[in-house]
């Protein structure tokens, strides 16, 4: 992410994709292990957060020898920067949001087999984290395209907070797409009843089979 290099200050960054895990980039003159500390940190916060239902973690902040580790979610992505430690972590984290562009969503026709089933993601998304918490179910989210998504992923994406088709889906495709998307919906429900109860989950399940009437 070339535009990172710009930002007066930081030493080093690393880009991990949330729904795997896996590096997305590392660069910079950094002789630490940023990937690794930005991977394991970023992981133990979101799972630290979970079991003491804190809510939305807004970022980590990690210090060592005479530099600050400073880690936070970005567009299903978690960014890790280090700079000097004495540095304020809100004024980076800021920076860097400001500096990252936007990607825009694609406009194109999509089956209504699939579109549905997004919708039925994000109202999920929606009304299982409300205002408060929305962040942390889109990291849930993104995990469960990780590990469920198969051969759709190179066509979805998170943007802006929602899930999208960033290009056409092919044709022969759409009914594994379909149960594709049927399994990440089974997901984000079992995650539900996990932090909320069945009879919390239900309801707000009801309310999403509504609200696409």
């Amino acid at each position: 992410m070339e535009v990172l290099d710009k930002i007066p200050g930081i030493i080093g960054y690393a880009i991990i994709k949330v729904e795997d895990g896996s590096i997305d980039e590392v660069k910079g003159s950094s002789s630490s292990p940023l990937a690794a500390l930005v991977a394991y940190f970023a992981s133990a916060s979101e799972a630290i957060s979970n079991r003491l239902s804190l809510g939305e973690i807004n970022y980590v902040s990690l210090c060592y020898g005479v530099s600050r580790l400073i880690i936070f979610s970005y567009d299903s992505k978690y960014v890790g920067i280090e700079v000097e430690q004495d540095k304020e972590p809100l004024e980076f984290i800021e920076k860097v949001r400001s500096t990252i562009p936007v990607v825009t969503k694609a406009k194109f026709e999509v089956p209504r087999s699939l579109s549905s089933k997004i919708q039925q993601i994000n109202l999920l998304v929606d009304e299982f984290g409300g205002e408060e918490n929305r962040d942390h179910w889109l990291e849930l989210l993104s995990q469960g395209l990780g590990i469920l998504g198969g051969e759709i992923l190179p066509y979805i994406g998170i943007i802006e907070g929602e899930l999208t088709f960033k290009d056409k889906p092919t044709e022969d495709k759409e009914e594994e797409f379909v149960q594709a998307l049927r399994s990440i919906i089974d997901f984000l429900v079992k995650k539900g009843v996990i932090e909320m109860g069945s009879a919390q989950t239900r309801a707000k399940v009801q309310a999403v089979i509504e609200r696409m009437k």
